[in-house]
């Protein structure tokens, strides 16, 4: 007998997109070879801050193989900058395309090069004659709010660009009479992106029109600045990210090379490209975090807390870029899994001689994350509380969902739709029973962490999904996400296979490509189950009741009556009356486009990390011995597709506890611009056993109750490393205080001896 719906959300399915990848069949932005290709290089700024006297481009343009070459007063159409949204209460300072009179970071684009070669290109830029006038400049927090530091911005009294400040509830009550309160200063530094496939573009004209390859998070952002900026319409420019290698939030920003090779293509009527090396990438693309926290923590005496106050600094980089507006979601993420009464926060927004910031995975939630947590331990010491207990007391219980935290978010307050946040620590809790912590006899020192967090994710509304039926019987999904190895064709096709009531092997799935839906946002912050899943199951009935309706007469049988499976459809409860459903299927197709905005602005997962750590006292190296992520999703599509997010964000937020730090000297100049500098986990980083731990709780927060993955396994790391490293050093000297990441060896060593 038919069933109504083929069960294939749920189940743990082989990625479809990974025979093209492994087998060496992918398309990067750097594949395509239209004929007459040229190449591109950028002359960047060597300096911090500089003023521009003179650049002449003229040698270089007599090169014998250099097609051209432009500064900023050779191509006027880009002269609009890269203009970001920032909040009101901020002073907007747009990032130019290509700088003018002054840099304002080391990297920054001044003067681009043509050439026949690649080769030839960026032997060219030896050729410029620039005549720059270093100028002081800030190139770490500290430098920037210095009493006497550098101005980034001449329009600006200091290098603040302005704060946005977040209160609710009695703050001043809960620091009142009876409070116990522990206060820290916390120091979470810059870190870069780390994907594989360092950015390229490939632009080719075509007449009025322009397509684009690029490697990036969001084709549609590429679309329209790029139109906008070349007085283009949109729907003339094409946009495509085919296959990307890796992008984790710094290639969700539309970057200055974008637009050059854009503008450079329709200047020489011919496809140029640009592909970034690893360090030239390092300096000019956006990197996250970057921020201090002073923070203050009010309890009772039995360790319910009461409020949290303070302050955020937020390193925006020379340019209000998306970096900007990290402030939001640390302080949302402040609030963790816990019952917080009251807050006050304010965040600032510091500019310094640095490539702007923007959002790395995680974006900044693992910051807040940290924040709150390291409090947390801080007053469990005061209070001499075990740090789990401390914790328990105040969880958010489950029979409280959904919660309204009270915290201010669009014309209302955040609710957490649903959840355990109790059961998941004791999953974590049951999983570490056992373990010993305290000196070994090889000499090492065995600590252990339990930290909680929450993950707002599944941002934005009006999701697009496409579903065109070929008369062949191939249902054909056109999505707006741009994917980056997530497995995003997969979850869709399942999805898709589910409530239309297919056969997968009769799905194709296609994203990344502004012609195939009207617009969509970028692929970021744990949306894509959410607002990608639920437009695609939404277009997939629409598509399936379409079906019904043209069976109906064949059948002769009300719609409602009908059902589809595998791709026949059937009247319910007589699977003998049945019809292929190519046979209703008209010669020309048929095709539905749905759009999806959720009833709730975000699903909130969640999650408990465990942490075991061993570290060797004369070294100052932590191991990371086992570690344990009960995580709650909600109804996940595919169980290997999560497993490997959680895994892949793990090696994350290991890098963000224990090595990655872009570090930049208080003049301006960066010093890790390669992998020879900045460390990323490697296998042998990784080898400890990661033990998950599936809870699945129930959301109304959108139709599927889909929750996000992608960042849950990376949120918390750093704070749970920290609490272990934190306990194995208590071993050494009883006051030491983890305050700062990442935990190098030399940092550990310092902590060890005071």
């Amino acid at each position: 007998m038919a069933v109504e719906q083929d069960a294939y959300v749920g189940r743990r399915l082989r990625r479809l997109e990974d025979p093209h990848l492994i087998t060496g069949r992918g398309l990067y932005a750097s594949d395509p070879r239209p004929e007459g290709l040229v190449h591109l290089a950028v002359y960047r700024s060597p300096y911090p801050h500089a003023r521009v006297l003179r650049l002449d481009l003229e040698a270089v343009r007599a090169r014998p193989e250099v097609l051209g070459a432009w500064s900023a007063a050779d191509l006027p159409e880009l002269a609009a900058g890269l203009a970001d949204e920032v909040p009101g209460e901020l002073r907007a300072h747009p990032r130019p395309v290509i700088a003018s009179s002054m840099a304002r970071y080391q990297g920054e684009p001044l003067a681009v090069v043509v050439a026949q070669t690649a080769y030839a290109a960026a032997d060219a830029l030896d050729a410029v004659e620039a005549e720059l006038e270093p100028l002081a400049a800030a190139g770490t927090l500290d430098a920037a709010i210095a009493e006497a530091a550098p101005k980034v911005h001449e329009d600006l009294d200091s290098n603040f660009a302005g704060s946005i400040r977040t209160a609710f509830g009695d703050g001043h009550g809960a620091f009142g009479p009876g409070a116990v309160v522990v206060s820290a200063t916390l120091d979470v530094p810059r870190i870069c992106g780390g994907y594989m496939e360092p950015r390229a573009v490939t632009a080719a004209p075509d007449g009025d029109r322009l397509t684009i390859w690029t490697s990036t998070q969001w084709t549609f952002g590429v679309r329209d600045r790029v139109a906008a900026l070349l007085g283009m319409a949109p729907e003339a420019v094409h946009v495509v990210a085919a296959d990307v290698g890796g992008g984790f939030g710094p290639k969700g920003e539309v970057y200055p090379e974008e637009a050059l090779v854009a503008a450079v293509a329709r200047r020489l009527g011919r496809p140029v490209r640009w592909v970034a090396s690893r360090s030239e990438d390092t300096q000019a693309t956006a990197h996250g975090h970057g921020t201090r926290a002073e923070l203050e923590l009010a309890a009772d005496p039995d360790g319910r807390l009461r409020g949290l106050r303070g302050r955020v600094l937020i390193d925006a980089g020379a340019y209000t870029a998306s970096g900007a507006t990290l402030g939001e979601l640390i302080v949302s993420h402040l609030i963790s899994a816990y019952r917080l009464p009251a807050m006050s926060v304010e965040a600032l927004v510091v500019h310094t001689n640095t490539v702007p910031t923007g959002f790395v995975r995680g974006g900044a939630r693992p910051i807040g994350n940290f924040c709150i947590e390291r409090l947390m331990d801080r007053l469990a010491r005061r209070l001499s509380l075990d740090p789990v207990e401390l914790r328990r007391r105040n969880l958010i219980p489950p029979q409280a969902m959904p919660y309204d935290t009270g915290l201010p978010q669009g014309r209302g307050t955040a609710v957490y739709d649903g959840g355990d946040y109790p059961r998941l620590l004791s999953l974590v809790e049951e999983a570490l029973e056992g373990v010993e912590e305290g000196p070994r006899p090889d000499g090492r020192i065995v600590g252990r962490g339990i930290v909680c967090c929450v993950d707002s994710s599944g941002f934005g509304r009006r999701e697009p999904a496409r579903v065109r039926l070929e008369a062949d019987g191939i249902a054909h999904l056109f999505l707006g996400s741009t994917p980056q190895g997530q497995g995003h064709l997969t979850t869709a096709a399942q999805v898709l296979a589910e409530r239309l009531g297919w056969p997968l092997e009769r799905i194709r799935v296609t994203a990344g490509d502004t012609q195939v839906v009207p617009w969509a946002l970028l692929t970021a912050g744990s949306r894509s189950a959410v607002q990608v899943g639920n437009a695609t199951a939404l277009a997939a009935r629409s598509a399936r009741q379409r079906l019904l309706e043209r069976a109906a007469e064949t059948l002769e049988a009300d719609p409602a009556d009908l059902v589809v499976s595998q791709g026949v459809i059937s009247v319910r409860g007589v699977p003998g009356r049945s019809v292929d459903a190519r046979q209703v299927i008209p010669a020309e197709g048929l095709e539905v486009l749905e759009l999806f905005s959720p009833p709730a602005p975000l699903a909130y997962s969640s999650g408990c990390h465990g942490a075991v750590v061993s570290l060797d006292p004369q070294t100052g190296m932590v191991d990371v011995e086992r570690y344990v992520i009960a995580h709650d999703t909600g109804k996940v599509i595919n169980p290997l597709v999560v497993e490997g997010q959680l895994q892949g964000g793990w090696a994350h937020g290991l890098g963000y506890a224990l090595f990655e730090e872009a570090v930049y000297t208080p003049d301006g100049n960066m010093v890790t611009p390669s992998f020879l500098d900045y460390s990323v986990p490697s296998a042998p980083e990784l080898r400890a056993p990661l033990e998950l731990r599936p809870l699945r709780t129930p959301t109304e927060a959108n139709p599927e109750g889909f929750k996000g993955a992608g960042e849950s396994g990376t949120i918390p790391v750093p704070a749970a490393i920290s609490q272990a490293v934190e306990r194995a050093l208590s071993f050494v000297r009883g006051e030491a205080t983890v305050d700062r990441l990442p935990l190098t060896p030399q940092r550990v060593l310092e902590l060890a001896r005071g």
